[in-house]
Parts: structure tokens; sequence; C-alpha cells
């Protein structure tokens, strides 16, 4: 076993099958596995028995590229389970550092869809310079659309290097045409993967060692058909066979056959005491000697299990050590089958040992399982109430979902914590149908209840969750209405408080807990209700009322409230640090940071970031590293110090090769702001583009205006005033139905020039665009956003394209006393490149192209003295 993100993850699942020196070698059908390294998808479709998964390890184990393998099974059909699994896989075998590097992505899951992640996934596949092979065994167990929709996308998205192989006994549920069309995708069926007469031949004398005539070798492959797991089953037969005659008589090997062949020709000829071991161990999915000890009850279960694989009976080893085996599917099935003929309360007293036996071992996936199979629901409930909060905070709600819809519904049996649970999980995962008729059942639960204390322990928790399906479906009204019993009624138990809502985001409104940007009067009454409440019952140092508080106070600063953001940070700070929860401290270092800078005081900011900084290193959280690094960036660009302003930048984890992705905007938002400075549009626009699909596909509200008010005014710095306004436009029919009033004067006299050219042209255009942003707005924008250039200039009188910055103006000033560049760059401290940058800005919004041009452009608009010129 192994941990990632919190969570235990079995090796046996990601270890590649053992190579089996008795195997054949079906050179052909390698070639053609070999072909899938030209293509994005190799399928390998065909029913059980068909040597699907031997084939797949035998090319694994002889190509010598790296191979991920994932053995898949039922509980795999939680979408942030399945890629954890992956990831996990990859990591093992392909790249160590991998689920390292990809945990941050993974624990944004639980506020951005999964293609978010897949996105940075295969950025750090591209980066890989060899072939790199997945293969996913046992497709068919899994039935979850979501799983199946992001691999098609991962498919179609990765890089040349990367390869995908799927086995399965159905064809798959996704549809791969695409692929086939472009000569991306190669497919081994049933027919081709039939042992062909020279393979049968290899198959008995040199791996089993029969000696059979030729006439006896095309007979077995002609009645199976050449199907591998009917010539395994003769070969098991003929082995403990003295007369083989009588067996060539009667052996059918029909697939349909299979069960009474195997009950006739193969089961009635083990010993009782292997046959005793096969039906009590044949619930397992995978087993090892000391949970079949616990289900024998005997002590040389490991004895047991290398017997049988040593006489191939249909046992598949799971990891190199020989610890770990499952049966072969098909036996599995054979095996349960006999099983079910017997005692019913036999069965379900094996599931409860084996839940019992895992359980001790902490493996509680397991244990649930068979708890739930024994229709042991007291046992299976204590496993939940014990453990559920792991499950919780690793995202997995579709395998909490599967475990708690398998008790009765509706359940006298499921603790009422966990009935209230099931609904809250319903909800976060936007299951609205469902967790409205599970509120429904939930109500007459809480009316058909004894004693007045349990119902009112029970009705507060109910409340609790109601609140949160307001939040879920934006009907706040139904809930300020209702809000008033909560006054009366909250839940005790903790675990509806202490949720940590943020692992990953730099701001608390980029989270589904912020409602992604969303702000409305109600949004922030409801808020601010909400702590009121919570606090009122002592729960002001709970996670989720700081987590609201901190939304709250977020929204205050985008609506220029910044006196009442800051006394909220006030509530946020000393838990925050006290507790070391660093999705909260990192938000309020932000935030504060934030609100100095549109006071001016780029000091204090720059020190509440180091100060931010240090304390994260010393809780040992490096995450948060690159967005408070990244900040510091952008306080020196509002210092106009675009030399430690790349410095910062030098020190972020990018690769600006790869596809940007939404979990470093932050860092790649402060690249664009670097790029504009040093009239870098097209780097800058580029990286926005990317960026501005996938802030649309998550519904992210502050990214969509960051982006497009960015793509603004890169275009207006390249002249396309046009196309400038319509990215304009584009946020602020946002930021108008938001009440967005930062993001768009925090861009300073550039913002307000841009607004100018709106209003202007808005007032020109016959055919308004659509939606239509109110010139209130708009003039209400203008009013905050400063007058002045640095310089002293007004904006509104200004003939330059665009204002110059102090920094500009000290530069423009040596460039009239006849500096040279190199004069410049030593007396500021910085780079000769950096000089020539600074020059060229100067270039263009003076319009001119060289330095003596520069100068007498300067004097003419009053930027400086006209005797300046004779020192040139």
């Amino acid at each position: 076993m192994d941990r990632i993100g919190h969570s235990i993850m079995l090796k046996t699942k990601t270890t590649l099958p053992t190579f089996q020196s008795h195997r054949i070698d079906r050179e052909e059908l390698l070639e053609q596995l070999d072909q899938g390294l030209d293509c994005r998808l190799t399928t390998l479709l065909a029913p059980a028995g068909y040597g699907k998964t031997t084939l797949l390890s035998q090319w694994a184990h002889k190509h010598r590229v790296i191979t991920s393998w994932l053995s898949l099974d039922e509980m795999d059909n939680d979408l942030i389970r399945f890629w954890r699994y992956v990831v996990y896989s990859l990591s093992s075998s392909v790249h160590p550092q991998l689920a390292e590097r990809m945990e941050p992505s993974m624990k944004a899951t639980s506020h951005t869809s999964i293609y978010t992640f897949i996105d940075s996934l295969l950025n750090e596949l591209s980066a890989i310079d060899q072939h790199v092979v997945i293969i996913l065994d046992d497709y068919h167990t899994l039935t979850e659309d979501a799983i199946h929709a992001s691999i098609s996308y991962f498919i179609e998205y990765s890089s040349s290097n990367v390869h995908l192989y799927i086995a399965s006994r159905s064809k798959l549920p996704f549809s791969t045409s695409k692929w086939s069309l472009r000569n991306e995708a190669c497919q081994l069926d049933a027919i081709q993967l039939l042992f062909t007469l020279e393979e049968t031949v290899s198959f008995y004398r040199e791996v089993h060692k029969l000696t059979l005539s030729a006439q006896q070798i095309d007979q077995l492959r002609t009645r199976t058909e050449g199907w591998v797991a009917g010539l395994q089953l003769a070969a098991i037969s003929l082995a403990n066979s003295a007369q083989p005659d009588p067996f060539f008589q009667s052996f059918a090997g029909s697939h349909r056959d299979i069960s009474e062949y195997l009950l006739h020709e193969v089961w009635l000829r083990l010993p009782h005491e292997t046959q005793h071991f096969l039906l009590h161990t044949c619930i397992l999915s995978r087993m090892d000697a000391v949970v079949c000890n616990a289900l024998t009850k005997q002590s040389n279960s490991q004895q047991m299990l290398n017997q049988l694989h040593a006489q191939n009976i249909f046992l598949v080893p799971l990891d190199d050590y020989q610890s770990w085996y499952r049966y072969h599917h098909l036996f599995t099935d054979f095996l349960r089958g006999q099983l079910h003929q017997l005692d019913t309360e036999k069965l379900l007293s094996l599931h409860r040992v084996a839940s019992e036996s895992f359980a001790e071992r902490g493996l509680y996936e397991e244990a649930l399982d068979h708890a739930l199979a024994a229709t042991d629901y007291r046992l299976a409930a204590h496993l939940l109430e014990q453990h559920i909060s792991k499950w919780i905070q690793r995202g997995e709600f579709s395998t909490l979902l599967h475990w708690l819809d398998s008790f009765p519904q509706p359940s006298d049996m499921l603790p009422p914590v966990l009935s209230l649970l099931r609904a809250f999980i319903l909800i976060t995962c936007g299951k609205i149908k469902r967790a409205r008729e599970a509120l429904i059942l939930l109500d007459k639960q809480c009316a058909a209840m004894d004693t007045s204390d349990e119902q009112l322990t029970f009705f507060s928790g109910l409340l609790f969750v109601k609140a949160n399906f307001a939040f879920a479906t934006g009907d706040f009204e139904s809930w300020v209405a209702s809000s008033s019993q909560l006054d009366q009624a909250l839940p005790e138990d903790p675990l509806f408080y202490h949720f940590n809502f943020n692992t990953t985001e730099p701001f608390i409104r980029r989270t589904s807990f912020g409602l992604k940007g969303h702000i409305s009067a109600y949004t922030e009454i409801v808020g601010k209700r909400f702590s009121e409440i919570i606090s009122a019952k002592g729960w002001q140092e709970s996670l989720i009322n700081l987590y609201v508080v901190q939304a709250i106070a977020e929204g205050y600063y985008e609506r220029n409230q910044l006196e009442d953001s800051l006394k909220l940070l006030g509530q946020v700070e000393p838990v925050a640090r006290r507790e070391r929860i660093s999705g909260l401290f990192i938000p309020f270092s932000l935030t504060l940071a934030k609100i100095k800078l549109a006071n001016g005081d780029t000091r204090a900011a720059r020190t509440i970031i180091e100060e931010a900084i240090d304390t994260i290193q010393d809780w040992s959280v490096p995450y948060w590293l690159p967005s408070l690094r990244a900040f510091l960036a952008r306080i020196a660009l509002q210092e106009d110090d675009l030399s430690h302003a790349e410095l910062h930048l030098a020190k972020l984890p990018l690769s600006f090769f790869e596809q940007p992705t939404l979990h470093k905007e932050l860092e790649l938002l402060t690249y664009v702001h670097v790029q504009l400075q040093k009239n870098q549009e097209q780097e800058a626009l580029r990286i926005l583009e990317a960026l501005q699909p996938a802030a649309k596909r998550e519904g992210l509200l502050t990214s969509q205006v960051d982006i497009a008010v960015l793509q603004a005014l890169a275009l207006q710095q390249l002249g396309k005033k046009a196309e400038a306004l319509l990215s304009l436009h584009e946020a602020l029919v946002i930021g108008e139905a938001n009440g967005y009033k930062r993001s768009f004067i925090d861009h300073g006299v550039a913002m307000s020039h841009l607004l100018l050219s709106f209003t202007e042209h808005e007032k020109r255009r016959v055919n308004k665009l659509v939606p239509n942003v109110s010139p209130e707005y708009v003039k209400h924008l203008l009013s905050l956003c400063p007058k002045k250039a640095p310089g002293g200039i007004s904006e509104a009188t200004s003939p330059l394209i665009e204002s110059l910055t102090g920094k500009e103006m000290l530069i423009l000033s040596m460039l009239a006393r006849g500096a040279s560049n190199k004069q410049i760059a030593e007396e500021l401290g910085n780079t000769l490149g950096t000089v020539k940058v600074y020059l060229h800005r100067i270039y263009g919004k003076l319009g001119v192209t060289n330095r003596t041009q520069a100068v007498l452009k300067a004097q003419e608009i009053a930027l400086i003295e006209k005797e300046a010129l004779t020192e040139l």
C-alpha cells in the first residue's frame, strides 16, 4: 500500500502482472501492439478468457517502454478515485514525482472540473521525452459516464508521446471513430485473439508438456475455436487424466457450457481441502494469506496459494512478491455460483469475517464492501462514521454515495448523521433532483422521531443541509425566510463545521464555496446572516464561518469597500495563523496586500507577502509559494520596477511551452502583466487565449473578467481599438451584474483611457452591444480610476497613446541629458536589456522611433524643458 493525498492506494492495482515464462510468445499480436506506439488509443475488446491481460502484460514486459498499469474494478466508478489511481500508477512507474506535482491539481477538483486537472496531467506527460504507455485493464467494470467523458478528453488532447491501451470485455462506451479516421487508433478483437494452430501446438507441447498427436491438438483447437480459456481448461483436465481418450470424446468446449465443464472436468478432480479453500475465498476480489486464514479458519493459506499458482489453477499474482492474488474472472464466476448453491447464511458469514479482517489492517474500503455484502448494516455504519471524513477530504463523493445508497432506503439502519451527510453529499455533487428527494424523506424521518431531543438534534442538522441546498440552487429567498429557525437549532456535530473548503486557491472567491465570483445582494445578506447565526452559537472560529467571512471580505474588496473588507480580515487572521490553516491564511494575506496596494502603500504590501512567505515555509507547505512570489512581482510592477518583477517571475515553476492551466492562473496572469510592460502583446494574448476557454468552462467569473480586461489592454497597446472594446465589453457585462469595481480600477490610467474610449464609442454606435452595459456603471468606474498619470499630466488632456509611468519619465529626462543606454542602466541598477525594453515602451507611447525624436516630442507636449535638447 501507499498514500497519495491522504488516501491509501493499493499497489496491487498498479503492479504490472508478473511475467510467466511458461506462456507462449504470440509474436504477430505483439507486433500489432507495437503499432499502438504510433496511435493515441489501442483497444483489446473480447469476452472473458481470451487472454487480453496476459497478452498486454507480456508485451509490456518485452517492450522497453515506460508502462503504467491499472487494474480496474467496480470500486473505481468514482471520477476522483479513478484519476487518483491513474496518477499513482504513473508515479509508480513513469514519473516518481508526478503524484506530488499533481496533488494540488487533484485537490482543486473540489471546485474545478476534472478537465482542468487533466490539462495539468497532460502537460506533465508531454514534458517526458519518450513514449509513455498507460494500460487500463478490465475497463468494462467502469459505468460512470463522467469517467468515460474524461477519458475521451484525455485521449483527444494527449501529446504524441502518450499512448493509452484499454482491455475490455465490451465495446467502449464512447466514440473512437474520429481517431480511427485519423489512423490514431488500433484495435484487436476476439477473432484476432484466438489461438492459431501453430500457437496451440506450442501451448500444449512446450508450455504444458503434454504429449498429444497433431490430430488431438487440431481437435482441441477446432472444438474451442481457439478460445484461450477453453484450451487452458482442457490442459488442466488432461494433466490430471490418466486416460485422455474419454476426455476427447466428451469435451465440447462451447462457451455456454464452460461452468458445467469446470464442474465435471476440473472442480470434481480437486482435493476436498482445495475445494474448501476455493469456496471460502472466492468472495474476495483480492486475497493474501492473512484474510484467507481468517475465512478458512486454517493457518496454511500461503502454502495453498503457492500450490494453486504452481498448478495453474486460475490464480493471478498481483504483485512481484506473490503476496496478493486474485482468481481469474471466469473461475471466480464459477466458484461463486457453487457458493450460492450452499447456505445463504454461510455466504453472509464469510463476508462478515472478511470485513473484520480487512478493517483490522486499515483496509476500510474493502471492509465496507464486505460489510454491506453481508447485510451487516450496523458494522457498515460504524465503519462509515469512523472514517467518513477521510473520503470527504479526498473528494471521493461517488464512492461514498455508492456505500450510502447500499443501505435500504429509507433506512432505519443508517444513523441520522449519515442520512444528513448523504443529502449534503448529493448537494455537493450537484445531484439536485436526488438531493431534493432526499430532503423530502428526511423531513418525514424527522417528523416520525420519538423523542423531542432526538428530533431537535436531527432537525438542526436538516436545517443546516437545507442552507447548503439554498446556496447550491440559488434559492436564497427561501433560505432567508426560514433562517430564523436556525437561531434555535444548529447541529452540534463538528463534522458539519470543519470541512476544509480550500486547499489550492489563492482566493476563496475562486472556489465553489465562494460561488466562483458570483456576487449579489442576496449572497452578501445570506453570508452575513449565516455567519451571525454560527457565531451566536459559539462556532465563530469554525472553519465554515471563517471561510464565509473571508469570502465576504474578498467580495467587499472587489466592490471597493476597503474598510469593510479590512474589518472582516481581522476575524480571519488569528485563527488561520494559530491553527495553521494555509487555505485561509494565504487568501487573507493576499487580500490584505491588495488593500494596501489600493491605498498606494507598496511597502506595506511587500512586507505582508514576505511575512506570509516566511510563515508558509515555517509551516512546510511550499505549494503556496508561487502565488506569493507572483504577487511580489505585481507589487514590483506597481512600483514601475520591471527588473525586480522579472526576477520574482524567474523563481516561479512555469513552463511557457506547455498548455496554460487555471491552477497556475495567478502566476500566468502575472507573467501577462510583465509581457504587457515589455510590449510583448502577442505573447500575452497567447496565454490569455489559452486560459479563456477553461475559465468559461468552469464558470469562473473572476477569471473571465481578469482575462477579458487584460485582453482589452493588450489589444489597446497593439492599436486594435475595436477588438479591445469588445473584450472590455465582455468584462463589463459580468462586472456590472456582480458589482465588480477593483477588477477594473486596479489597472489605473490605462483602464481609464479604455473606459473613456468605450463611452465615446457607445455614444456613436447605432447598434448597441448586447447585452447592454449601463452608462452609469461605466461612468462610476471612471470616477474611481486615477485621473492623472504619474508624471502629472491629466489623462484627459494628454496627447499620448498611453501615459508614461514615473520610471519612464525618469529615463526620458536622462535621455534629454544625453545619457547612453549603459549609463542609464548603471544609474538605475538595471540590465541593458531592461533599459532597451523601457526605451521601446517610451518610443511607442510617444509615437516616435528614436531618442532624438523622443526628446523633441516630449518638449512639444511639455513633458521636459526645451533647453534639454542642447544636452544631447
